[in-house]
């Protein structure tokens, strides 16, 4: 498949002009990256279902948003430990609770990505087949209130079987 064609499917015409467009992208990429703990739920279904790649292709948010979510808050969870390292340890009591929130916000985040990201990667690998089926019909599936996409025709009016022979009446 060709990139024109992807990003057709991606961004389709007047997608600029579409707020359920813009709202329905940032909602999920911003609701699994930010607040991937409220998706511990999910991720305990994925592990339950591991090697059910139709339950696992059923995932509530993005796997894209899983994976943002395990970079964003590693680089989180980084800034905090700079923070900590350069500046030291804050010394009110407040801040010291803040500090230790944000940390466990951060390191449950990448858990709960991590663990997505895992079991989501492990059935690919085990089960290319079916996976090839289901990102087939996701692919051709209505995206954004758009209508289903048609296949295309392999370019021949027919298909002749081995012993058809072919007209030659000149016609």
């Amino acid at each position: 498949m060709r990139l024109g064609s992807r990003l057709r499917g991606e961004f389709p015409r007047g997608w600029w002009r579409s707020a359920r467009w813009w709202i329905t992208g940032i909602r999920e990429l911003a609701l699994s990256t930010v607040a991937a703990v409220v998706f511990v739920g999910e991720m305990v279904r994925v592990v339950r279902h591991r090697d059910e790649p139709l339950v696992i292709s059923r995932l509530l948010g993005t796997f894209e948003g899983y994976v943002a979510s395990l970079l964003v808050n590693g680089a989180g969870l980084g800034v905090l430990v700079a923070m900590a390292i350069e500046d030291g340890l804050p010394a009110s009591p407040g801040a010291v609770g803040l500090t230790a929130l944000l940390t466990a916000w951060c390191l449950l985040n990448i858990a709960v990505g991590a663990v997505v990201f895992v079991v989501v990667a492990r059935s690919r690998i085990r089960q290319p087949m079916v996976w090839a089926e289901l990102d087939f019909v996701e692919q051709h599936a209505p995206k954004y209130g758009r209508p289903p996409e048609t296949l295309r025709s392999t370019g021949r009016s027919s298909f002749r079987t081995r012993r058809q022979r072919p007209d030659r009446s000149g016609r």
